[in-house]
């Protein structure tokens, strides 16, 4: 396919398959219930006050055992309790909860967090019921409760088990899923085993902390957005459309610590929505995705999603604007300021669900020519303080810390060289400066979210810019009021052109979407108005 003929089928699918959205909120709300009548019916305490003279008739189908803690069925139900320990249990979910949200999984670290949530909620739940725990000889044990109603170990074993198989599922991993269920109900059993055993709960405490664990459970997956297991069936019986399309992902494999897991989401998503296999296209240190745009269109696919930072959209988009061909962003860097500008999810789920079933717009580029020749952003571009910032970065430290190692880049370069530069607006006559920063933008937001020109989109047909000349410390402070207020400030400039001209007296560095691109005299920047076409949420 020629790179000036639209690609077949190049829209997305009109709306996304048919699916239903509340299974888990109905099971929310049911096992909500459930666990509210329980504790009514079987639970002493402030809200039945007289059932301690008559216990729950339940309670005496499984009359709790006289077992002695030296005994070694009482010795291997103790370490189980112990190792299986709601403190343990809740240290554990946290830590899922952090990796999630680093390896770009943000609706999973939400439902991880809310099922944690609910392990300091059983106990707030225990010490107002205050319903005491059956006397027994593990009474001492660094396992026990003094409160038993709801059960604090079924109630966490119960979140930890749905833990195990959401992560599995996640991960789309098919056989961990199925060895994750029978693993966890089996979990559940063998602890609610071993708490009636010890003589730590009875039967009612038992259902009381399984019904409030599922609650929570389901709570997290309907918050969180994810697919439960009944969800995901029901719906893929509902999900039969079928389609020729085909996508291309073009991803930098610095970007991502599992790209097998990337692979499966990738898959995942594309199965369910009925488009064929997916073309797998590898950047290289040499080539950040230029040549993988070009195969791209030779492959002739309907779709090409890049998954990196915004020097491999740069690299992608420079080589699609002018054609047809959509282009989908998975965010993967550090700064993602078109996908930020753009409301395109950081979840990297819910932006390859985007991807194919979002809507296409039409947003500009800028052309910019310089000394040694001749490229196009779509997101930012800059002479002075700006490209010796990113210039110092420490691309390490992005890792660790993110954005915040552009902060710690801009204090190295606290004290710039001032540049005198001659600026053409247009047709307007030049104007000469001096400037420690000439900063362009085809959009508004830059990194940290904040937005440093209040009247760019990406659709206006023009570039916005921002000269800097800061003399002392207090007029950063300027900017900052500047970027809050979107007035213009003593010491910085900020206007709007369709053509852009600088002209420096020496050689200044400058940057391309963040990717510093040498140093050069004349940087000139040309709208390139509705040039690519970007899937965007509707």
């Amino acid at each position: 396919m020629s790179a000036s003929r639209p690609a077949r089928g190049s829209a997305p699918s009109s709306r996304p398959p048919l699916r239903l959205k509340y299974v888990e909120a109905i099971l929310c709300v049911g096992f909500a219930l459930a666990f509210i009548v329980w504790t009514y019916l079987s639970a002493p305490g402030p809200l039945v006050p007289c059932a301690e003279q008559h216990p729950p008739a339940i309670d005496a189908l499984l009359p709790i055992p006289d077992t002695q803690p030296r005994s070694v069925a009482g010795q291997f139900a103790e370490a189980f309790a112990t190792f299986t320990h709601p403190i343990i249990i809740l240290g554990l979910i946290a830590a899922w909860v952090v990796y999630a949200y680093t390896a770009r999984m943000r609706r999973l670290s939400v439902s991880l967090a809310i099922a944690a949530a609910g392990i300091p909620t059983q106990f707030l739940i225990a010490l107002h019921l205050a319903h005491p725990a059956p006397g027994s000889a593990f009474s001492d044990s660094i396992a026990a409760f003094t409160y038993s109603y709801p059960n604090a170990h079924i109630t966490a074993i119960t979140l930890a088990s749905w833990v195990l198989v959401t992560l599995a599922r996640a991960h789309h991993r098919s056989a961990m899923v199925a060895a994750g269920t029978v693993l966890g109900y089996a979990a559940v059993a063998a602890s609610a085993v071993g708490q009636w055993y010890m003589g730590q709960a009875t039967l009612s405490d038992l259902i009381g902390g399984f019904l409030l664990g599922a609650a929570f459970a389901n709570l997290a997956l309907w918050v969180g957005g994810i697919d439960a297991i009944l969800t995901s069936w029901v719906n893929r019986r509902l999900s039969r459309s079928s389609s020729e399309k085909r996508a291309a992902v073009i991803y930098n494999p610095t970007k991502f610590d599992d790209l097998s897991l990337l692979r499966r989401r990738v898959a995942a998503e594309v199965r369910a929505a009925g488009w064929r296999p997916t073309v797998w296209l590898e950047t290289t240190p040499d080539d950040p995705g230029r040549s993988m745009a070009r195969r791209a269109l030779e492959a002739g696919v309907d779709l090409v999603m890049v998954a990196g930072g915004d020097g491999t959209v740069r690299a992608v988009s420079s080589q699609l604007a002018g054609t047809d061909m959509p282009m989908a962003l998975i965010p993967a860097g550090t700064g993602n300021l078109l996908a930020r500008n753009l409301s395109v999810p950081l979840d990297t789920d819910a932006a390859i669900r985007l991807a194919l079933h979002g809507s296409r717009k039409a947003i500009d580029m800028v052309t910019c020519t310089f000394d040694d020749g001749q490229e196009r952003f779509v997101v930012m571009a800059g002479m002075g303080l700006d490209a010796q910032i990113m210039e110092s970065t420490d691309s390490g430290l992005k890792k660790v810390i993110r954005s915040g190692a552009y902060a710690v880049a801009a204090v190295q370069n606290a004290v710039p060289d001032p540049f005198t530069a001659t600026i053409t607006l247009d047709d307007a006559p030049p104007v000469r400066r001096q400037m420690v920063m000439a900063l362009m933008g085809n959009v508004g937001t830059i990194t940290a979210g904040m937005t440093l020109f209040p009247r760019a989109t990406p659709t206006d047909g023009m570039v916005d810019l921002l000269l800097a000349n800061p003399g002392k410390v207090v007029d950063w402070a300027r900017l900052g009021a500047q970027i809050l207020t979107g007035q213009e400030m003593e010491g910085f400039t900020l206007t709007r052109a369709r053509t852009v001209l600088i002209e420096a007296d020496r050689p200044v560095p400058f940057e391309l979407d963040g990717d510093t691109a040498g140093s050069t005299r004349t940087l000139r920047a040309e709208v390139d108005q509705a040039a690519l076409h970007v899937i965007v949420p509707r």
